[in-house]
């Protein structure tokens, strides 16, 4: 009886496997908003000369041909299909259908060390802006002995080390504003003495 009804299992199985969408190895092209150093793929339906894939400038633009450079950064990728779409149709192509997908990111980080329950490395978001009080939820809150009084944010600057004192305190009852974090940036919350 055993043997029966794993044979009927395995004719399931298999019929409900003829149904379902073949796995292939090709990456999926990703969607969402295009970071300021990602690398995008652009296709132009039967246009083949117009692809173009490539990382995008330090300014957010990657050039085409026949429009040149083209801002993308921030945009969403149906946002910059539309924007590449009017380009070429003023005075290039009659009807293009542009397509745009994310082929890799830049993985773009902060570190949060010190008195915190998880100190590590973290990523900004692609699409929003990111705090220092965010962040350091991120890194599960400050600790019991954390002083949060005295946060320190390491920055560069234009290849300087710039250092701000940051309260937490002060920052969460409203009597200071919440800073925005860049690339490369260091937090780190020091042990209270008492």
């Amino acid at each position: 009886m055993n043997v029966r009804l794993l044979l009927i299992v395995c004719a399931l199985l298999g019929l409900v496997a003829t149904f379902l969408p073949a796995q292939t190895t090709e990456t999926r092209r990703a969607s969402g908003i295009i970071g300021s150093h990602d690398t995008v793929e652009i296709r132009v339906f039967r246009e083949d000369d117009l692809t173009t894939t490539g990382q995008l400038s330090p300014n957010g633009t990657i050039t085409m041909p026949l429009i040149g450079a083209v801002r993308l950064a921030g945009l969403s990728t149906d946002g910059a299909a539309r924007v590449i779409t009017q380009k070429l149709k003023d005075g290039y192509l009659v009807n293009p259908e542009v397509s745009v997908s994310i082929e890799g990111r830049v993985r773009r980080t902060v570190t949060v060390l010190g008195q915190v329950q998880s100190p590590g490395v973290f990523e900004l978001p692609a699409d929003r802006k990111l705090t220092v009080v965010e962040a350091i939820g991120m890194a599960g809150g400050a600790t019991r002995i954390a002083n949060t009084k005295k946060i320190t944010l390491k920055r560069t600057v234009r290849g300087q080390a710039q250092v701000y004192q940051l309260n937490l305190k002060d920052i969460t009852r409203g009597k200071a504003s919440d800073t925005t974090l860049r690339e490369g940036d260091v937090i780190s919350i020091p042990e209270s003495l008492f």
